[in-house]
């Protein structure tokens, strides 16, 4: 798939918004971002799959025990089938 870069100028309290999103759902501006798109133009949006949410309910579990413990979500996402 073919991607391209563009510039979005947003009001302080959409950034805000955006910002919020990507810190509790742990992913990038650009993914949220692209999300509201996909739902404004009515395509499908992403849903993690039940290993996707088992591995991050694991990985939460075992940081609470041990901090030590602690991975990006990125480098655990990249684990899991089909997420690169």
């Amino acid at each position: 798939m073919a991607v391209r870069k563009v510039a979005v100028t947003l009001t302080e309290e959409l950034y805000k918004m955006v910002e919020q999103a990507r810190a509790i759902e742990h992913r990038s501006r650009s993914e949220v971002i692209q999300e509201a798109l996909r739902t404004h133009f009515g395509e499908p949006t992403y849903r993690p799959t039940e290993e996707e949410r088992a591995a991050l309910v694991a990985a939460l579990d075992a940081a609470q025990a041990d901090p030590e413990s602690l991975h990006e979500w990125s480098d655990i996402r990249k684990t899991l089938p089909g997420r690169r």
